[in-house]
This record gives C-alpha cells, structure tokens and sequence, in this order.
C-alpha cells in the first residue's frame, strides 16, 4: 500500500479525538477505516473524500492536480538530465506546497522538495522527514529516494557547464547503479572523480568516492572500504554514512565482523544525525546477538524506542527467537527494506533448514 491520505486522516481524527466508529459512521466499518489509516488498504476516492469532509480537509481541484502532477513528472526528468528548464518548474511547483498536504501527490512532492532543497537553501526539509513517508511511496519514489542518497550533497546546478556535465554523468552512473549494470556504473563514476579531482571540489570528491563505495560493498569489501574511508578523510561530514555503510555490511561477513563493530561505534561516537543514530544503534544490536551477547543487546534495545522495527529486535532477545513464526514473518516483510534484514532473512532460512527435521515437526515450516 502507498497512498498517504490514509495517515494524513488518521492524524487528524486524533486531533479532533473524534473514535473511528464516529468517523466511519455513514461511510464505511470501523475496521475498514482502520485498515485505510494503517496503510492495509487503499480505498477508492470517493471514500476519502467523504471522510475529508466529515474532518473539515479541503480536496484539491481534480484539474490542478493532474497539473502538478506533470509538473513533478518533468522536475524529475529535468533533475535526471541536468535540464535548465528545471528551475522554472521549481518555481512554480513551491507555490502549491499549501495545497498538495491533503493530495495523494503528497509523498511524491515531498520528494520534489527533498531534490529542491538542493537547489534552493530557503527550502528546509531533510532526509529523515521524507524517509518517514518510505512505506507509503511506490517502487518509483522509493527509487527516487534512494538515488537521492546517492547523489545528494553540494553539487548544486548551475550554468557552469562543467557541474552539468558531472551531474549528467552521476544521475546515469546511479541508474547504472540500481539496474544491476555494476561495470558500466563503476566507470562512470571513475570519470565523474577524474573530472571531480581536476575541479578539486572536496566535497565533490567525497560524494562520488562515497558512491563507489556503496557500488563495491558487495562485489568487493576490501575496495569499498578503501573508498569510504578516502571520502571521510577528503569531508569528514561524510565519515557518518562511510563507517554505517562499512560497519553495518562487515558485521554480516564472519571474517570481518570485528572490524564492523569497531567502525559502527567510531562512527556513532562521532554521529550528530539522530536518524543515523538509530541506524548505527540498529546495526550495533544485530552484531551483539549474532555475538551472542545478551547483556549488550539488552543495552542497545532501551536505545531503539524511536526504530520502526523494535518489535523485530524484542523478538531477537527471546531464545530460539529463529524459531518464532512472527520473526519469520516480520522478515519476509523486510528482506527488502536493506542489506541488514535481508541477510538475517537468509541466515534465518539457512538455520531452518539446517534444522528441518525439528522445524516440520513442530509445524515451524
């Protein structure tokens, strides 16, 4: 499920302490609300235009928002080519910022003001704001979001065509990036730092060395480390995603697990991002348990009262927590949320397999 109206209608019913068998009265169950407002299901228009008027929401005109719909559609093509006109579709996309809140368009334009802010630095919103709309977006938005941890930092467009053309060649190296295309990606961004280097721009140097870092964290450990820990000497500012990327990947790897711990607690000793805090506390608690430390666990987990996913980590606590059904499902549900639950994902299957006798008999698998 993806559509934002459902959180949007759940805060405001709060706010109005109006019961969700008020609200629902005339328009559907009880149950049916809730489901809309935990993103279980997406209900068609007109009942979300009746429960808009039931809390006083104003609805956009169907006209104007197809409208800024195309416009956000051609700020993103226009982002992704380096296209000039993208300023003037900026413009004109800020003046609907009042208006899109009760829209269905409303993620996406959150996305737009993510990339803008880039542009503009009278636009205040940061990445953790937008992350928290992440399990109401589409595939296509989430992709959006992740190019922008890419690419995000100081490369600010302009007419200078030198930054266009870098910005070209890394947009391209990103898709590269996210289809899979890992040798073709990995010489664009080898270009990209050629050119960054000549215009000696630091902070640009340590954007891409970052961005070829996270291209060889699977392919090759050793490389991505020599990269990541080159971009925090070049920006410190960079060292907080350079030792989480490190740290969190290495504690998944039997030879390298020590080396991951020490950089996850170097780098949340130096994390000034309470977002970022909770990922490295995150990654911390999963290396404790695969430790086998419990204390430690028990630790870090009074830390994590502010992670979406605290009750995967509660059930990590209890023992033959792989054996639990919930922690299964919880798993299957996340496997694609990052590299961290996808690799306890796989671990969790392999030490089912390995005891599958017991897991039939005892109806676990």
């Amino acid at each position: 499920m993806n559509d934002y109206r459902g959180l949007l209608i759940k805060k405001q019913r709060k706010e109005l302490d109006i019961s969700l068998e008020a609200l629902s009265h005339g328009v559907c169950s009880p149950s049916y609300l809730s489901k809309i407002e935990n993103n279980i299901l997406v209900a068609n228009d007109d009942i979300y235009n009746l429960l808009f008027k039931k809390l006083g929401i104003s609805t956009m005109d169907t006209i104007k928002e197809e409208k800024i719909k195309q416009m956000l559609d051609l700020f993103f093509k226009y982002f992704m080519s380096s296209d000039s006109k993208i300023f003037k579709v900026m413009d004109e996309l800020l003046e609907y910022k009042d208006e899109v809140v009760s829209s269905c368009l409303f993620v996406q334009y959150q996305l737009f003001l993510l990339y803008a802010s880039e542009m503009n630095s009278q636009i205040n919103i940061s990445l953790a704001e937008v992350e928290a709309y992440y399990s109401y977006m589409d595939d296509s938005q989430r992709e959006y979001l992740n190019l922008f941890r890419l690419s995000s930092g100081n490369m600010e467009l302009s007419d200078n065509e030198e930054w266009i053309f870098i910005r070209r060649l890394k947009a391209k190296a990103n898709l590269y990036a996210y289809q899979k295309k890992t040798f073709a990606a990995y010489d664009l961004y080898k270009t990209c730092l050629n050119y960054a280097v000549e215009l000696g721009n630091k902070k640009l140097i340590a954007e891409i060395l970052c961005s070829l870092g996270w291209l060889c964290l699977d392919i090759d450990l050793n490389q991505a480390e020599k990269y990541y820990t080159s971009a925090a000497q070049y920006d410190s500012q960079y060292k907080m995603l350079a030792f989480f990327n490190l740290g969190a990947t290495m504690i998944q790897h039997k030879d390298c697990m020590e080396k991951g711990n020490q950089y996850l607690k170097k780098g949340l000793k130096s994390c000034t991002d309470d977002f970022f805090a909770v990922k490295y506390k995150e990654a911390l608690f999963v290396y404790t348990i695969l430790k086998e430390n419990i204390l430690d666990a028990k630790r870090l987990i009074k830390e994590l009262d502010d992670s979406k996913y605290i009750d995967v980590f509660s059930m990590m606590l209890n023992e033959d927590y792989q054996l639990n059904v919930g922690y299964q499902n919880r798993l299957k549900e996340l496997k694609n949320d990052s590299s961290l639950f996808k690799f306890l994902f796989i671990k969790n299957c392999e030490y089912l397999h390995k005891y599958k006798e017991i897991c039939v008999a005892n109806n676990f698998i």
